[in-house]
C-alpha cells in the first residue's frame, strides 16, 4: 500500500510482509500441520521403523583415514558370520562393470574405492545381513 502526505509530497510504502491484510505473503503466519503432535511425541514412524519379511539390511565401511592405498579387504570375518549374506568391496563392482555412478553435475564417482581411499570417511565396503 502506498500513501502520499498532501503538505510534505512524501510517499510512504508500506512493507507488505507486515502489512495487515488478508493477502499475507507465503510463509508467514501459522501453518498447523497434522503430522506434528505424532513427532513431538515421538511416536511417529520413519522408514528406517520399516520391517519387512526376509529383508536385508546394508552396513556401509568407510576409511578410517584421507589418503591410503588399499592393498587388499579380508572379507573372511565378515562371510564367516552367519547372518552376514554377502561382502561387497569396490573390487567385485569393477568387475561386474559397476564401479562407477553418475552424479548430477554429469560427472561420475566411484561407488566403493578400488586401488586407493581419497578421503575421509570414502566408502570401502558393503556389508549385507540379515540384522543389523
Amino acid at each position: 500500500m502506498t500513501a502520499v502526505d498532501s503538505d510534505s509530497g512524501v510517499q510512504e510504502t508500506e512493507n507488505p510482509a507486515t502489512a495487515d491484510n488478508d493477502h499475507k505473503p507465503c510463509g508467514h503466519g501459522r501453518m498447523l500441520r497434522k503430522e506434528d503432535p505424532r513427532f513431538i511425541r515421538g511416536q511417529g514412524h520413519y522408514v528406517d521403523d520399516v520391517q519387512l519379511p526376509g529383508m536385508l539390511h546394508l552396513a556401509v565401511l568407510r576409511s578410517p583415514v584421507a589418503h591410503a592405498r588399499i592393498n587388499g579387504i579380508d572379507t573372511s570375518a565378515a562371510l564367516a558370520h552367519p547372518r552376514v549374506k554377502a561382502v561387497i568391496t569396490g573390487t567385485d563392482l569393477a568387475e561386474k562393470g559397476l564401479a562407477w555412478m553418475p552424479t548430477l553435475s554429469n560427472d561420475v564417482q566411484a561407488v566403493l574405492a578400488t586401488d586407493k581411499v581419497r578421503f575421509h570417511g570414502q566408502e570401502v565396503a558393503f556389508v549385507v545381513a540379515e540384522d543389523r
